[in-house]
């Protein structure tokens, strides 16, 4: 069967303070993460030329493909990472948020993890159980 090639966006669950214009921007930033590191596939056309079809493939309309953002905790994300081959996570390092008392910090946080699943890999079962990001 074939797989549609797609980008699976993770976003975290259990990051404090974190609001919708937070998690765009936290989005956007995991998107060019996967982009940095395909990027460096690119330059390896003897050893990455079926990958480098694939992302042709997901390109191919638009200049994007298939993304779908799903959600989970920084644990479930490392999970993901862990158990595909075409992963990574997105490390904001200054993440701000706020405490109860409205003090303002800026921590060094995973924020989201991203996911390439396409006819070189198969998506691992932690992936196709999260749910898609409210």
């Amino acid at each position: 069967m074939k797989i549609e090639p797609t980008l699976y966006i993770i976003m975290r669950t259990d990051l404090p303070d974190c609001n919708p214009g937070k998690s765009v921007a936290q989005g956007s930033h995991a998107t060019n993460d996967f982009e940095r590191w395909k990027r460096t596939i690119l330059q390896d056309v003897d050893h990455y030329g079926d990958l480098i079809s694939e992302f042709e493939l997901w390109q191919e309309n638009r200049s994007f493909g298939r993304c779908i953002v799903l959600e989970g905790t920084k644990a479930e994300i490392e999970d993901v990472v862990r158990n595909n081959d075409f992963a990574g996570m997105t490390v904001d390092p200054t993440y701000p948020w706020r405490n109860w008392y409205g003090d303002l910090f800026l921590s060094e946080e995973v924020t989201c993890g991203w996911c390439f699943i396409c006819n070189e890999t198969t998506p691992s079962e932690l992936l196709t159980q999260l749910p898609l990001h409210r």
